[in-house]
This record gives structure tokens, C-alpha cells and sequence, in this order.
């Protein structure tokens, strides 16, 4: 083993999902980008035996104030013998497309992308919040989500793009605070693995220009089914020429 839509689209196959869930919150929870420091992307496995320390470093960051810390379950590891119910293929999708931008090689697991555009090669804490220092988020940049009453308002603005480059995107990102699992085949067979902040949707909105870009959205097609901690991630991210995500300019998250 190696080491290891539209949105009315989406919106629709979620809210199938969340089958009218009701929600009892505050009248407003904000967040914004002002009080991030950064976004750690593990892209991990179920089947992956060199995982759990790095999902371990996402549990402790996802601890920490002002980092966004996401667990991307990738499914190419499936076949060797424990399905991973955390997996998605969109999710190795994203991966590639790292692999490809950065110019990574092979794709493995588990392999850590902060910022966007830089790759932490084992789960260090000391040396993640180096590279967190080195690369602050973008100033001129910012990211709000609102939830107010049962509604998320999402907001995101940018500095001024450069002529011909392609415009930032906006993604929104939905993810469990925390899935216990009890694997029964594979290389991890007979441990329970506990994944902190697993990814359990993404989708873009949109392309942010030099106006801000507000999108509202119904809270109950993004909650958990069965009434759960959910986190949402809102990232503005820079796109190449080849259509391929690099740094991240601004983030923000919160959970209900």
C-alpha cells in the first residue's frame, strides 16, 4: 500500500436528506473571516493505518481558536477491504486537483494542504502553525456567515482581481463535528475511529468579482439528518488558469 452542481441542485439532495428538520437556535450566530487565521485540509481514509494521528491533529485543531481544520474522506482506498461511509469521490476529486496545482505526484494519505497552497508532509503540530504564521490570510479579503432566525446568509468579498485572472470562488463546505466508527475489516480492522469535523458535502457558489457576493440559504437543508452538530465552512479561494485551487484568502466557520 502506498503511503498513505447548480446549488439549487445541491440544495435540493440535502434537503431530501434533512427531511424538514426544524431547528431551535438564538436569534443570531455570526462568524467571520477576521477571526481566522487559517484552514487545515487533511484528505484521509477509514482504511488508511498512517491515518489517525493526522485525524488526531485535526481534532486538536479544530480545537483551536482561529484555524478551520477539515477532514476530506477520500474513497480510493475502499477497495482493500473497509468501505469507508465517510468517503466521497468528490473529495479525491479535490485532492487530485491539489496534487496536480502543487505538482504532488501520487496521491496518498494522509496528506495535509494549509492555505490552499502549501503541503505539511506529517502531522505536526509545531510545524503547522509555522507554516500558519508564514502565510496569513489575505487582508483586503473577508468571508461572514450569518445564521439568523433559520436562514444562512453567507457574504464574501475580495480585493481588486487582477485583469484576465479568473475571479476567486466562493465554496461552502458541510461537515459533522464528530463520527465514531467501528471498523470490522481492513487495515484497521477492529479499532474505533473516532473523525473529527468529517466532510459531508462541498459545493461552490459562485465567483466573487470586485462586488460582494451574498447568498441565503434555508438552515434546515444543511443540518445532519438526524439532528446533530453540524459545522459549515465558508472558503474564498483563488482559482489558476487550469481551473485548479490554490491559496485560500479568506475563511469562515461555525456550527449549530
Amino acid at each position: 500500500m502506498a503511503s498513505c452542481r447548480t446549488v439549487a441542485a445541491c440544495l435540493l439532495s440535502v434537503g431530501l436528506l434533512a427531511g424538514g428538520v426544524r431547528l431551535a437556535l438564538a436569534q443570531e450566530t455570526e462568524a467571520t473571516s477576521r477571526d481566522v487565521r487559517g484552514v487545515v485540509e487533511l484528505f484521509t481514509s477509514q482504511g488508511c493505518p498512517e491515518c489517525p494521528p493526522a485525524d488526531a491533529l485535526i481534532a486538536r485543531q479544530g480545537r483551536t481558536q482561529g484555524i478551520v481544520a477539515l477532514a476530506y474522506h477520500v474513497d480510493y482506498w475502499d477497495y482493500i477491504g473497509w468501505q469507508d461511509p465517510l468517503a466521497a469521490r468528490k473529495n479525491a476529486e479535490r485532492q487530485k486537483a491539489y496534487a496536480k496545482r502543487l505538482k504532488l505526484g501520487t496521491l496518498a494519505t494522509p496528506q495535509i494542504v494549509v492555505n490552499g497552497d502549501t503541503v505539511l508532509d506529517r502531522p505536526d503540530d509545531r510545524a503547522l502553525v509555522r507554516l500558519l504564521e508564514a502565510n496569513p490570510p489575505e487582508a483586503d479579503a473577508e468571508v461572514r456567515l450569518t445564521i439568523r432566525d433559520e436562514t444562512l446568509q453567507i457574504e464574501a468579498r475580495t480585493a481588486q482581481v487582477r485583469p484576465g485572472a479568473p475571479a476567486p470562488v466562493l465554496m461552502l463546505v458541510t461537515y459533522a463535528d464528530r463520527v465514531e466508527t467501528a471498523v470490522t475489516r481492513g487495515e484497521n480492522e477492529g479499532r474505533v475511529l473516532v473523525d473529527h469535523h468529517p466532510v459531508r458535502d462541498w459545493r461552490l457558489l459562485g465567483m466573487v468579482d470586485e462586488e460582494t457576493m451574498r447568498v441565503d440559504m434555508p438552515l434546515a437543508l444543511l443540518a445532519e439528518p438526524d439532528g446533530r452538530r453540524t459545522g459549515l465552512a465558508a472558503l474564498l479561494q483563488v482559482v489558476g488558469e487550469d481551473k485548479k485551487p490554490g491559496r485560500i484568502l479568506a475563511a469562515a466557520a461555525l456550527e449549530f
